[in-house]
């Protein structure tokens, strides 16, 4: 944020989003982060979440080993983490340079859209240099080339850039990062009901086939389209000390 204007955006933001600071991952939760870091292993690494919210996140990854710390730009949800014994920080991204903080990987769910294009490419270059060679960068952002991101997008008045596939990519070009990939956010079924998991293949089988028939219309070899994107980018100067596997969804 760079102003008292964009400060007033955000005021009772926290009591709209029934943010409590729990810090704690629910069953589902869990299962959608694990789902999402897949192909990355956390454990032992050094993770920073930007904008970490309720700390859900946070509280998944410590438990998987990961050595944490999140940046927030609500007072009172860095005061709850620190009270649960989190490295929690105010936002801006350049003081944890100044500081020579390093990590191997940076994340953020539901941030991108909240900065200006400008901030994003500031941002982002504060990202490249808080990681460490090789280091990987996962961020879910509402998907800005389906229509049925818009309401993600357009359901929060704090929201500012809308993103896509292509823009991600030219993003990365322009701030050392390499894309590994940009899919759909992951989903997950709910444990032990049959038909949202039979409703979970169905779906995932019927959008495979729409998205790869759309993508050759547009040119492309798969045109994501569900409600949330997932990138995840490698800063691209030396060799990566990150394992991933680069498998189609």
């Amino acid at each position: 944020m760079n102003s008292r204007r964009d400060a007033d955006l955000y005021a009772g933001y926290s009591d709209w989003k029934q943010w409590q600071g729990d810090c704690a991952a629910s069953d589902g939760d869990s299962r959608y982060f694990a789902a999402e870091f897949a192909k990355v292993a956390l454990f032992g690494k050094r993770v920073l979440e930007i904008g970490f919210g309720n700390g859900r996140f946070l509280g998944w990854a410590k438990s998987q080993g990961a050595n944490v710390a999140g940046t927030e730009i609500h007072d009172g949800l860095v005061a709850l983490a620190r009270q649960k014994g989190f490295d929690a920080l105010p936002a801006p991204l350049d003081a944890l340079v100044e500081a020579q903080r390093r990590f191997h990987v940076v994340v953020a769910f539901d941030v991108f859209e909240h900065w200006s294009k400008q901030e994003l490419i500031a941002n982002l270059h504060h990202v490249h240099a808080l990681l460490e060679p090789g280091g990987i960068v996962l961020a879910r952002f509402p998907n800005g080339q389906s229509p049925f991101g818009r309401v993600h997008q357009y359901g929060d008045i704090t929201h500012q850039t809308v993103l896509s596939s292509s823009a991600i990519e030219q993003l990365a070009g322009m701030t050392g990062f390499v894309v590994l990939e940009v899919r759909n956010a992951q989903r997950v079924p709910m444990r032990g009901n049959l038909w949202s998991v039979l409703k979970f293949h169905w779906r995932r089988w019927r959008r495979a086939r729409i998205e790869r028939a759309l993508g050759k219309l547009y040119g492309y070899g798969r045109l994501p389209l569900d409600p949330n994107l997932t990138a995840v980018l490698r800063k691209s100067e030396q060799r990566p000390n990150i394992s991933f596997k680069e498998t189609e969804e």
